[in-house]
């Protein structure tokens, strides 16, 4: 009988998979830093033997540091060959005249007509020129133009007409928080009409207008594709605080999200995977489409919110695009950010030198340029916060100096928070989400 899979979460990166434990103790890599990971068997009388290790995977989960690189979502091309296929290996020059030297030359020659050298050069030069126009043109194809601007998304991908209401509670907690879910499918063709959202409500009685809202997106993705919401996920320690503080929270999918039983799949079948994910993430403006339906259904749905005070918060992933989110949409109150990456550029721009890769992720280059939060500084016009450990292994504590040096000298607004220790993840939690609550709550 096969055992029920159970959600296992990274004490490293924080990654959540789902695995089916087997009977003994048993060991997986984890799909977001490859950390190997312990699994106890389910059968505890039965003595251990050696795992069988597990097959590499692709990490989909977080974005790469600069230094050091983990390239979840960069596929893994082997170098080039020396020499291609098929390719004449060199050989020893000859004599031009076979006759030098030898008692009885032959004798001269007459020239070669003139026009034989056009008709040669001529058979020669074709081939390269078309080359050079074929290539010119799968460039073009790869680089896809000029970037889309995420105004230009927003534009396009207008909101659903209608949002659902809350409904029944899937949860209460013992502060009294109602967790609900949400599904909105409108128009699947249109970008952010098809989501799920976790809404978070504080306890009580509420009056009209009189809570403030935190909007959250998951965080764990290389800035390559979405995350879909299932019921009962278990995010509750980047959320609940916020509704217990007194907060509405809206948790929302970002499109483009991988299928279901994709941790299981192997490095290649991942990098398809992706692929497909891409250009619905991209369509959705790297999901800022996505946190401004969230809003939209705030003010539609969630009467007891302010919709003066709708703020965003994100970790890694999730916190640049909470950047994103405060630069392309002024009725964000205010900003957090928790260890963000905040120069896509050069995070990732050796994975995208690639031609491979920029053929699996079409116009990448160009969307990497827009949706780098260091690319909107001009537009960040409400307070922010970015929190950001000092021992942080995944995104270096000095591209968080650098970017608030940037905003201080833009004229920004900003507040910087730091531990000293805590590393990518749990500095976040703890002491990241109570400094950010209190500075929320500041008029």
């Amino acid at each position: 009988m096969s055992n029920s899979p159970i959600i296992v979460r990274c004490s490293k990166c924080q990654q959540r998979m789902k695995v089916v434990p087997l009977a003994t103790d048993s060991q997986v890599k984890c799909v977001g830093c490859g950390a190997v990971l312990k699994i106890a068997g389910t059968n505890r009388s039965t003595a251990p033997r050696a795992p069988s290790p597990a097959r590499p995977m692709s990490p989909p989960a977080r974005t790469a540091p600069t230094n050091q690189p983990a390239r979840p979502a960069a596929p893994a091309f082997p170098p080039a060959p020396a020499t291609f296929p098929g390719q004449p290996q060199p050989r020893p020059a000859t004599p031009a005249n076979r006759n030098f030297g030898s008692p009885n030359p032959s004798p001269p020659k007459k020239g070669i007509p003139k026009w034989i050298f056009f008709v040669v050069g001529g058979v020669i030069l074709l081939p390269i020129i078309c080359c050079g126009v074929l290539g010119l043109a799968f460039s073009a194809r790869v680089n896809s133009g000029k970037p889309v601007p995420i105004a230009v998304s927003l534009k396009a991908a207008l909101p659903p007409a209608q949002f659902p209401r809350l409904g029944v509670p899937e949860k209460t907690y013992p502060s009294g928080v109602k967790r609900y879910f949400v599904r909105i499918g409108a128009n699947p063709d249109i970008p952010g009409q098809t989501m799920q959202m976790c809404v978070f409500i504080p306890a009580g009685e509420h009056a009209d207008r009189s809570l403030p809202c935190v909007l959250t997106a998951p965080a764990g993705t290389p800035m390559l594709h979405g995350v879909t919401l299932e019921e009962n996920d278990s995010y509750d320690d980047e959320t609940l605080p916020y509704a217990e503080a007194g907060f509405v929270v809206i948790q929302y999918s970002l499109d483009g999200g991988l299928p279901s039983g994709s941790e299981n799949v192997d490095e290649d079948a991942m990098t398809g995977l992706i692929g497909e994910a891409y250009p619905a993430f991209k369509a959705a403006g790297a999901g800022v489409v996505n946190g401004r339906n969230a809003i939209e259904f705030a003010l539609n749905s969630l009467n007891m919110v302010d919709p003066n005070r709708i703020s965003c918060a994100g970790h890694s992933s999730a916190g640049s695009l909470s950047l994103l989110l405060a630069a392309n949409d002024h009725r964000i109150h205010r900003c957090v950010a928790y260890a963000a990456a905040y120069d896509l550029e050069s995070r990732m721009g050796e994975m995208t030198s690639n031609i491979l890769v920029r053929t699996i992720f079409p116009g990448i280059n160009e969307f990497i340029v827009e949706t780098s939060p260091t690319n909107h500084i001009d537009k960040l016009d409400c307070p922010v916060m970015v929190f950001h450990a000092r021992d942080d292994s995944n995104v270096p504590f000095s591209d968080a100096e650098t970017f608030v040096g940037r905003m201080k000298s833009a004229g920004k607004n900003v507040t910087f928070e730091t531990t000293p220790n805590g590393d990518h993840y749990e500095s976040m939690i703890d002491p990241g989400i109570p400094t950010a609550i209190e500075w929320l709550k500041k008029d």
